[in-house]
């Protein structure tokens, strides 16, 4: 009978000491990367409305077309759900048209040059589902924008120099994980800029009013985690 319950209680503690070693080992103190400050660098293609704006009296839109966009982002999580990110980026464009619409009159020509913008954004994003190593994203943020332009319409005038406009985006995208430090990003923009006037190229006219820049990005990131 003595033997039969030490056998029991030898079972039974050596059961516990097996669940226990298990147990123990996830807790194995190993940084979380996802707590800690980021930095990404992406690029990609970048779509643009046509570069709407006024002079007098007149409309004008200028087709520009496909382009890049660049850029960096440094950034750090809030908690589980939340980041919060400065961005700097760039996009160029070649344009390759112009139209005009006023009182009795309209419209429209070749045009040359190039017309770019350089963001500066506060973003904020939120990851809203998990896929194992894949976590889906949206989010968006504010800042401001320099839009500049060389263009000329018809080999005559056309937007110059720009200026700083107010800028916003809203996007959405995939992060997959690499390792524990490194994500790949898979990620859609739009952004817009709005109200930028741009001077005239042919001194003495008046220069182009409240232009809007509009762009669909499509982009390609590569985040370390530190």
């Amino acid at each position: 009978m003595k033997m039969r319950l030490l056998a029991g209680v030898s079972t039974i503690a050596l059961a516990l000491g097996w669940s226990s070693a298990y147990a123990a080992d996830p807790t194995v103190d190993v940084p979380r990367a996802e707590d800690l400050w980021y930095v990404t660098l992406f690029g990609g293609a970048s779509f643009p409305n046509h570069v709407k704006s006024q002079w007098s009296a007149y409309d004008i839109s200028v087709d520009a077309k496909t382009g890049f966009v660049i850029g960096g982002a440094v950034g750090r999580r809030i908690n589980d759900t939340f980041r919060v990110e400065g961005e700097l980026s760039y996009a160029r464009y070649k344009v390759g048209g112009w139209s005009y619409s006023g009182p009795g009159d309209s419209g429209s020509g070749p045009a040359s040059g190039n017309v770019s913008a350089t963001y500066l954004l506060a973003n904020v994003w939120a990851d809203v589902a998990h896929f194992g190593e894949a976590k889906l994203y949206v989010g968006g943020g504010i800042g401001a924008a320099y839009v500049t332009a060389d263009t000329s319409f018809d080999g005559d005038f056309g937007y110059g120099s720009g200026d700083w406009g107010f800028a916003g985006q809203l996007g959405a995208g995939v992060t997959y994980a690499v390792t524990q430090n490194i994500d790949l990003d898979f990620g859609y923009r739009f952004k817009a800029v709005t109200s930028v006037d741009f001077d005239n190229n042919e001194s003495g006219l008046n220069p182009f009013r409240d232009a809007k820049l509009y762009s669909h990005n499509v982009q390609l990131g590569v985040t370390y985690k530190f």
